[in-house]
């Protein structure tokens, strides 16, 4: 008797609502076995939609995505900017106008990228931010700043 298929074990969801985290965990209890030809071939089956649907060829940015995000960070005050859900952004640049640039992950770690004295206050990358590893900039400058930074999605 064959076990439950990995569209019985994802519950019919929608590809949009489908994480990569979601699909790991539908394939943890079952081994490769010639058995399980059929489970594996619906598993490489969903994990190809999931990615033709969210990414562009070879890692490509997503035609049409890109943008320059930031804003006016007031003295003293710091600004987090965060992909929502599974996207996954590319960094291009970066314009600090005054303020130091840190990465943060999902626990709060963060790890300082430049301070305003490097390189004019301007960056250059590409680097990846996901929800897990967030671009935080940090305003001590004395004055309000507005440092900003362009992006391509690369996964959505």
């Amino acid at each position: 008797m064959a076990g439950p298929s990995i569209y019985d074990l994802l519950a019919q969801q929608q590809i949009s609502e489908l994480t990569v985290d979601n699909l790991n965990k539908a394939t943890q209890s079952t081994a490769i076995a010639s058995k399980n030809i059929d489970f594996w071939s619906g598993i490489i089956t969903v994990a190809r939609a999931l990615e033709e649907s969210r990414t562009y060829a070879h890692g490509l940015v997503i035609p049409e995505t890109g943008t320059i995000a930031g804003g006016t960070i007031a003295d003293g005050a710091n600004a987090t900017f965060t992909p929502t859900g599974s996207e996954v952004w590319r960094v291009e640049a970066i314009f600090l106008n005054g303020c130091t640039a840190a990465l943060k992950d999902g626990d709060g770690n963060s790890m300082l990228m430049a301070a305003a004295s490097d390189a004019l206050g301007e960056l250059t990358a590409p680097l990846m931010l996901s929800a897990t590893m967030q671009l935080v900039f940090d305003n001590a400058s004395g004055s309000p700043a507005n440092p900003r930074f362009a992006y391509h999605k690369v996964s959505l």
